[in-house]
């Protein structure tokens, strides 16, 4: 015990503490050392505990440039891809695929995990016979590590994995409501607050946001949060009351619409098709704005859905690179920030009052 206090006491005035002096006061090869820090699996749970405390004793840090190669060092090593299971839920195996943001935040995962060795591996949990607990046998016999969670064909719906084995994380929005794992989303408060404000530098002075109820609960109420923060900053007369709509229908729209007045509406493209079958001139008479995606022809917010795709898989990568399995004692959520689209259907009332102008000029003789 002497000879190990006094191997301390010259380690503390060394100028850098190494892994090999972390492996000299525990004992064993610096190897052990390097896959206590990792959190390599492959080492008891107590021999690593054991050896992280030795190391933050006699304050032991990482060489950040070292780290970086060795990472790359490893992955050299690997030649096959290493799989990726993207869950999802629904009633068909392909019912996920019905949904654009579900198919683009599949695309901006795959696409930015090929490259680095990463290929996705669809697996339904709704299929028949299937459940959470076989599930996560299945991609433990087939050593599938990480998981990447598709958005839910319902908000909360169960899935019931045993996560301690797996490195995972959810994209797109909030349907996943246990466990919380880490997540990438797009802005969805800053998407409501750009649409919002692109409006009004078009001239708009009464801008509405309609919605349904299920798509507000989808993404936790934050496009209804970014629409209330802008109304908030305008005088009465101006602001319109934001519709969250239990049934989604023309009907509630239209009811909406008549009442307000609103000289814009930011929605989505079903809206718009309600809006010109009841005859309002879009964009003569209302200016539109799409919420949710983007669609030719429309100014709109683009969510950057691959992007939230991709950096949903990055939170998985990073995990696996680390030894990291189980649910985040503090999960992080990345936000991929949206960008305005310019369209005919919000022109600007000022290129609004032109173009009435101009119809109502005689034709040159």
């Amino acid at each position: 015990m002497g000879c190990l206090y006094m191997g301390y006491r010259r380690m503390k005035f060394s100028k850098r503490v190494t892994m090999a002096l972390v492996a000299q006061a525990a004992n064993v090869h610096v190897m052990t050392v390097s896959r206590a820090l990792r959190n390599s699996p492959s080492l008891p749970p107590e021999t690593r505990e054991r050896i992280k405390k030795i190391a933050d004793r006699l304050g032991y840090r990482p060489d950040a440039a070292l780290s970086q190669l060795m990472t790359r060092v490893r992955a050299s090593q690997f030649t096959a891809n290493e799989t990726i299971a993207w869950i999802t839920t629904g009633p068909a195996a392909d019912a996920w695929r019905e949904n654009s943001a579900s198919i683009a935040f599949y695309q901006g995962a795959k696409a930015h995990g090929e490259p680095l060795g990463y290929r996705l591996e669809e697996f339904w949990l709704d299929a028949p016979g299937m459940n959470g607990a076989r599930l996560g046998r299945i991609l433990r016999h087939r050593g599938i590590r990480g998981v990447l969670v598709s958005p839910l064909d319902r908000v909360g719906h169960p899935l019931g994995l045993d996560w301690e084995h797996f490195a995972a994380a959810t994209c797109g929005g909030y349907t996943l409501t246990t466990p919380d794992l880490h997540r990438a989303c797009c802005h969805h408060l800053h998407a409501a607050r750009t649409a919002f404000q692109a409006l009004h530098r078009l001239g708009y002075k009464r801008v509405g946001m309609a919605m349904s109820e299920i798509n507000h609960r989808r993404i936790a109420g934050l496009w209804l949060a970014g629409a209330l923060l802008e109304q908030r900053e305008l005088p009465p007369a101006r602001r319109v009351p934001p519709l969250v709509a239990a049934r989604w229908d023309a009907v509630s729209l239209l009811r909406w619409y008549r009442r307000h007045q609103p000289d814009a509406v930011i929605s989505f493209d079903k809206a718009c098709d309600w809006l010109r079958e009841a005859g309002v001139d879009v964009p003569g008479a209302c200016g539109f704005a799409l919420l949710d995606i983007t669609k030719p022809g429309f100014a709109s917010v683009d969510e950057q859905r691959q992007d939230v795709g991709a950096a949903a898989l990055d939170l998985v990568i990073e995990q696996l690179n680390l030894n990291r399995r189980g649910l985040p004692d503090k999960p992080k959520i990345v936000l991929v920030e949206c960008k305005w689209r310019e369209g005919s259907t919000a022109p600007g009332l000022q290129s609004v009052s032109v173009r009435k102008g101009q119809a109502g000029k005689p034709a040159a003789l």
